[in-house]
């Protein structure tokens, strides 16, 4: 079996609370080729001190300290502009990986694949309600649970469906439990900075909708659910944006950008019928919270031609209208 090298990808952000345990979990593979790759986006806490610790013991941790905080998701992209290896494997600064999570991987790799996905392994808070925990064990929508679970190997044609059958819902998984060629980067462009919450589903979504995805059914990677993670802080901070800007760009993205041709020559007609409507449904919604709120969002400003489709659809039609009607 050969063995190309790997670049575990770490940004880190005022990480020390669970960072030690991230690097110890990275440290110790049974893969021995690999290098690890640490973007810190300017952290204010012990976060640096530590990893330059670790890094006079082991050669293989490259640190690389931003001039400027990059933000979420350029720190991801200046971790992936760091890394020469072949395989590129996120690890977050608040998650861990079993000890043979690159060797479970890397076993996986054949010429045509281009991203490999393991099964989520959610790492709850301590005494999580009920409800909490029905959530995430049986509510979260899972490439297992999506109804086109019959082989490890899931076609373009099956992704692109479920993605359009499940709008803006991350059925594949988070960075942490994702491994992809680094060439594919090249080819299909990085993490998008339009995305605060669904950049990654957008990620990976833009491969697999092409590609497709190999599967692996085993818990090899940990991703954890705290109160201090950019999730639950976005969640809080950035309402507007997650829940009514945020699907109604991605929905754009998926009807009009080229990087998604492959996807929509994937869906029937209904299903493009229905990701129109989806569409056309979020900007009439967005724009009139919008108008009512007062937000002034700059994606409903003419001048942002980049999606003149929202411009003239933020209205919507008689359809649409009725639609948002029954929604109330």
């Amino acid at each position: 079996m050969t063995q190309p090298l790997v670049s575990i990808c770490i940004p880190v952000y005022n990480g020390e609370k669970y960072l030690k345990q991230c690097l110890d979990s990275c440290i110790n593979q049974t893969y021995d080729n690999y290098e690890i790759i640490i973007c810190d986006d300017g952290s204010t806490d012990t976060s640096v001190q530590l990893i330059e610790e670790y890094a006079i013991s082991n050669k293989k941790i490259r640190l690389s300290k931003n001039e400027k905080n990059l933000g979420l998701v350029e720190n991801w992209n200046a971790c992936i502009k760091q890394a020469r290896g072949e395989w590129i494997k996120f690890v977050f600064q608040d998650d861990y990986i079993a000890e043979n999570c690159l060797q479970k991987f890397v076993e996986q790799i054949e010429p045509s694949v281009n991203l490999i996905v393991s099964a989520r392994n959610f790492i709850l808070p301590e005494n999580p309600s009920s409800d909490y925990i029905n959530y995430y064990t049986n509510r979260v929508r899972t490439l297992e649970n999506t109804g086109a679970y019959s082989s490890t190997f899931f076609t373009p044609q099956s992704i692109s469906r479920i993605a359009a059958e499940n709008i803006s819902m991350n059925f594949i998984g988070e960075p942490s439990l994702t491994f992809f060629r680094g060439r594919v980067v090249d080819e299909l462009g990085s993490f998008n900075p339009l995305f605060k919450q669904i950049c990654d589903l957008e990620f990976v979504l833009r491969i697999a909708s092409k590609y497709g995805l190999k599967y692996i059914p085993e818990k090899i990677c940990a991703f954890r659910i705290h109160t201090d993670s950019t999730t639950s802080t976005n969640v809080e901070n950035k309402y507007f944006d997650l829940h009514y800007i945020e699907p109604l760009l991605f929905s754009w993205v998926l009807f009009y950008s080229k990087e998604y041709n492959t996807f929509r020559s994937c869906l029937n007609v209904f299903l493009k019928f229905k990701l129109k409507m989806y569409f056309k449904l979020k900007c009439y919604v967005a724009n009139k919270v919008n108008r009512e709120e007062n937000k002034n969002h700059l994606v409903f400003n003419p001048s942002q031609t980049q999606f003149k489709e929202i411009h003239n659809s933020k209205d919507g039609n008689l359809l649409v209208r009725m639609i948002a009607l029954v929604k109330k």
